[in-house]
């Protein structure tokens, strides 16, 4: 990552930077949702110097300079900037949005699983803009990649970890042996592998094979036996396999919102009025063209399947299996990072705590990419990558619409000021 080395050379000074030198920035008087845990230390301040958490304390003991911006916390609540765990990058023309969306909704780094041009044209195109989250590349391999033999797996994920892909997305794949490949040259590699279940291997092996992530809850939702279902579980956990459940793409894709719960959604609060006019006329073409009995039967079909996966979410959780935020958002009333929020509703009704849901959108993401000495909680010597809302989250996960600024790269932006730009 782009701030991997920047971050080891910080280190290498921090005492100049914490002991020596003015703070850029100072969020005064702020009540800190640490992610170190379950609690709100009250009133506290956080200086901020070259992007990083250079002191925690008392605004009167903190050193101000000149030029340090001082930004008013009282009464309001920080926390550490969120990860996007499923999301992928959109056509270039729509990149500036994208980005700027995410950063006003208070994400600061985001796994992208696909992409609807070239990646490595992506990744140049945002390394050039001023406002972006960090971005954590994929390798993507499908059953349709050039791979007939070892070698030519070989080959894919070498050169991939040359050109500087973060991970390796598994979308398909043509059989187990061609898996086999991708597991033992990816670990070779040390490139992490991760994506959608491999439906021709065994689920039991997927979880011992090293694969890192399952997106969607692939290989556990259709298990009906529960010595079964329990003993996956146990694999998944002791393998430290991390589960990104991607509800919401369900209840979008599956019509499951329509016609009435959709008009409750957290994006109504901060979707500006041309988006949420596209939406409702896409709403009205795809009422037209189905028709609203087909809508309904097919959301009466899926949603046993549905509340199977909230029953699988909760069960994971109680567990302490690892799991990741990840909202997978392009459909009708989904806006890139504020989807992050429909996503923790789901798991909020599925019996997830609210801390729970933020660590699997901070401190748990953090850990799967190895970087948790860096970012995922707000402690000195780390990123100062924060957002600041109006209310406390642990106290209602929805007061997540709250988000008043984002503070990333020790760069300020305001959430009112991003959305115009949308």
């Amino acid at each position: 990552m782009r701030r991997s080395l920047f971050f080891l050379c910080l280190l290498s000074i921090s005492p100049i930077i914490t002991g020596q030198t003015s703070p850029d920035i100072i969020v005064k008087d702020v009540n800190i949702i640490t992610m170190t845990e379950n609690t709100v230390i009250k009133k506290k301040s956080i200086a901020i110097t070259g992007g990083i958490i250079s002191d925690i304390n008392d605004f009167k003991k903190l050193k101000k300079g000149k030029t340090t911006q001082i930004i008013n916390g009282k009464n309001k609540y920080v926390m550490p900037g969120m990860a996007e765990m499923h999301s992928h990058l959109p056509a270039p023309e729509k990149v500036d949005t994208y980005l700027i969306s995410n950063i006003a909704a208070g994400v600061t780094r985001l796994r992208a699983m696909n992409s609807e041009t070239d990646v490595m044209e992506m990744k140049r195109l945002i390394d050039g803009k001023a406002i972006a989250p960090e971005i954590y590349y994929p390798l993507i391999i499908t059953d349709e990649s050039p791979i007939s033999s070892r070698y030519d797996m070989a080959k894919i994920i070498v050169e991939g970890k040359e050109n500087g892909y973060s991970f390796i997305k598994l979308f398909s794949i043509k059989n187990e042996e061609t898996f086999d490949w991708l597991m033992q040259y990816a670990r070779e590699s040390d490139l992490i592998v991760c994506g959608h279940y491999p439906k021709m291997v065994k689920l039991d092996k997927v979880l011992a094979s090293g694969f890192k992530s399952i997106e969607h809850l692939g290989g556990y939702a259709k298990i009906k036996d529960d010595v079964e279902f329990n003993s996956m579980l146990g694999l998944t956990k002791k393998f430290e396999v991390y589960n990104c459940p991607t509800l919401d793409w369900d209840a979008i894709a599956a019509n499951l919102q329509f016609f009435d719960d959709y008009k409750t959604r957290l994006v109504f609060k901060n979707a500006p009025t041309h988006l949420v006019d596209q939406w409702n006329n896409e709403l009205e073409n795809y009422i037209n063209t189905e028709g609203r009995d087909k809508i309904l039967q097919d959301k009466e079909s899926y949603l046993p399947i549905f509340q199977n996966k909230y029953k699988v979410l909760k069960r994971m959780n109680e567990l302490g299996c690892l799991l990741l935020l990840g909202s997978d958002p392009g459909g009708l009333y989904q806006m890139h990072g504020f989807n992050l929020y429909e996503e923790m509703v789901h798991w909020s009704k599925a019996g997830i705590n609210n801390y729970d849901i933020l660590l699997a959108a901070t401190v748990t993401p953090a850990k799967f990419f190895k970087e948790e000495t860096q970012w995922g909680t707000i402690e000195v010597n780390k990123y100062a990558d924060l957002i600041m809302l109006d209310k406390n989250p642990l106290d209602d996960i929805t007061n997540m619409a709250t988000v008043q600024l984002t503070i990333v790269q020790g760069k300020v932006y305001w959430k009112k000021e991003l959305l115009k730009k949308i």
